[in-house]
């Protein structure tokens, strides 16, 4: 069957009369008559009645009541719907993007692919030379090695190293990050006495250092930092198993403390500031596992420091053990943020000739690792090296106790908050005495030379090439 059809022809004159008629009978608008385009013909020129106009200024103010100001989402975290304003011939129009669709990622360049490929080898080698972690003989410390998924970028599987007192149950939970280039297993002195002294088991994943990581997957990046605070949300099934893989039967403590050194530091405080993020709206009793953060010779840079303190309750310790201010630490720049962010308050200590690797303490390779780095950042002193362990000790306990702040019942190593420099605290050790500066302590006397060196050092941890990574505040929203 076929549909036909006919052909209409229409009058355009008679048409057009008829929409005069009706324009003049219905519609609400007048004409003036005085303007003519030239042929005879009257041009009608539109103006409102006043019933329209009364009707218009009605609406129009509805529209003027002043609006409450929105503090906007993070971009990544948006899922509403977004407009691009776009020029094109004069005109102004406008792109939506619908609800929930996020905007095509951006791809990696030359420099994500080969540079993370030279990182990756890099890492497999060390890795490699470094080898499995080993414990101190007789210190009643077992170690194990497995791995952890952690939820950064398309999924990221880390090498995890386990320490685990080999008498009593342990009370304590540690996550302890290692320093740039250093994997967890260059620390091995260090995690034994950690779990030794505190009757703690000690987690020490190694993440890469990757500067050129595009998805933000690496140790200084906030997307990093937020995919480590979601290993310790809900049943924690993450650790537990990679745990378990090692040969651990018990239960991991539920409390727990973030710690790191160096680089590692700003992980260790990134990971704090998220872990509130992702708790916002949960119960307090879920916050307060996190019952403290321990950096040694911590690191200011990328301003990871600054913005998790913002984050962070008041209360929730967060004490720094320092070196002497030089081009590593930034002049000492952590120390700086501390007291800024939180002043009159103890944040921690700096130790009188105290060195950047006081807490980098290994046995591979029968001590060459440990010479390497102390020729590297300058020798630690005996004192030193064991005042990191004593301080660590005292307010390890107090944090577990929730009595850092409480100066009448608190058992660890403290003193007075002063003007940076004045006031000086003695911490007895096995080693002989060690003294300590109340942060702030003496300020820096970098050079203008070492503050270039200082600046070109640190910008490493800028994360300039993370690219594509996503919004960190969106892993956790």
């Amino acid at each position: 069957m076929t549909d036909e059809v006919e052909d209409i022809e229409i009058d355009d004159e008679e048409l057009e009369e008829e929409i005069d008629d009706e324009i003049e009978e219905e519609s609400p608008l007048k004409e003036d008559e005085s303007l003519s385009d030239g042929s005879g013909r009257a041009i009608p020129q539109i103006a409102f009645t006043e019933e329209v106009t009364e009707e218009i200024e009605e609406k129009a103010s509805e529209f003027s009541e002043p609006v409450e100001p929105v503090d906007p989402a993070p971009a990544a975290a948006r899922t509403g719907m977004q407009t691009n304003a776009v020029q094109s011939t004069g005109m102004q129009t406008t792109t939506v993007e619908a609800a929930g669709v996020p905007a095509t990622p951006a791809r990696p360049t030359l420099i994500n692919i080969v540079g993370t490929l030279v990182w990756s080898v890099a890492d497999f080698v060390i890795n490699l030379i470094v080898g499995p972690p080993v414990v101190v003989p007789g210190s009643g410390v077992s170690a194990g090695r497995s791995t952890v998924k952690i939820d950064c970028g398309d999924g990221y599987r880390v090498q995890t190293d386990w320490y685990f007192p080999t008498e009593g149950q342990p009370d304590k939970l540690i996550y302890f990050q290692h320093g740039f280039l250093s994997p967890a297993a260059t620390y091995n002195v260090t995690l034994t006495e950690l779990a030794r002294r505190n009757n703690a088991i000690v987690v020490a994943p190694s993440i890469t250092s990757n500067y050129f990581a595009c998805d933000g997957c690496s140790l200084t990046a906030d997307q990093m930092h937020a995919a480590v605070a979601e290993l310790f949300a809900g049943d924690r099934t993450a650790l537990q198993n990679s745990a378990a893989a090692t040969g651990f039967e018990g239960t991991l403590p539920t409390r727990f403390v973030l710690a790191g050194q160096s680089a590692g530091s700003i992980l260790a405080a990134g990971t704090a500031g998220y872990y509130y993020y992702y708790y916002e709206k949960a119960a307090d009793d879920r916050k307060g596992d996190l019952v403290g953060v321990l950096l040694y010779d911590g690191s200011a840079a990328n301003g990871a420091l600054a913005r998790a303190l913002d984050k962070l309750p008041a209360d929730l310790p967060v004490l720094q053990i320092a070196g002497v201010p030089a081009v590593v630490n930034n002049g000492g720049e952590a120390n700086a943020v501390l007291a800024e962010k939180r002043p009159g308050q103890f944040t921690g200590l700096q130790l009188v000739n105290g060195a950047h690797s006081d807490a980098f303490r290994s046995s591979i390779y029968g001590g060459l690792v440990q010479a390497f780095v102390g020729l590297i950042f300058g020798q630690s002193t005996p004192e030193n090296v064991e005042a990191v362990q004593v301080l660590t000790q005292g307010w390890l306990t107090d944090m577990y106790a929730g009595r850092v702040f409480d100066e009448n019942t608190r058992t660890g190593i403290y003193g007075p908050v002063g003007a940076p420099g004045t006031s000086i605290v003695d911490i007895p050790t096995s080693a002989g005495p060690a003294r300590g500066y109340v942060l702030p302590g003496p300020a820096s006397s970098l050079s203008p030379i070492e503050r270039v060196f200082a600046t070109l050092l640190h910008s490493i941890n800028a994360d300039d090439y993370a690219v594509c990574a996503a919004d960190p505040a969106a892993c956790n929203a």
